[in-house]
């Protein structure tokens, strides 16, 4: 019964440490502002819009801004169904998704012609 208890016991800190590092983690990726080191997986944390297959990318990072474009490549991407997983409001021909946390504000911006997102995010409190 003892070898139970104490077995229990270990897989549950085993469990709660494995949680807690994982949080960090997430913590650390929303928190990165390079344009090297998880990029594109902070942008999708604090977006919340999926940055699928790209071809190419360029970002520039300077103080608390940081500006993404990503080429999305669409011998793999579905550009229709793209658009309608992310929850994007059309303008003319752009589609378009904004808003202004209290992290952080953006504008993602996905040219369907050119298969382009274009990612403008403004860090605060830092």
């Amino acid at each position: 019964m003892k070898k139970l208890l104490f077995g229990s016991v270990l897989l549950g800190i085993a469990v709660a440490m494995l949680y807690g590092g994982l949080h960090l983690f997430g913590r650390h990726i929303y928190n990165t502002q390079s344009c090297q080191l998880y990029n594109i997986d902070s942008i999708e944390l604090r977006t919340g819009v999926n940055i699928p297959k790209i071809t190419s990318t360029d970002c520039t990072c300077e103080n608390n801004r940081k500006i993404s474009k990503f080429k999305i490549d669409t011998d793999k991407v579905d550009l229709d169904d793209y658009i309608s997983k992310n929850d994007f409001t059309q303008v003319d021909n752009l589609y378009i998704k904004e808003n202004d946390t209290k992290n952080s504000t953006y504008k993602v911006i996905f040219n369907k012609a050119k298969a382009e997102i274009l990612v403008d995010l403004i860090y605060k409190n830092n």
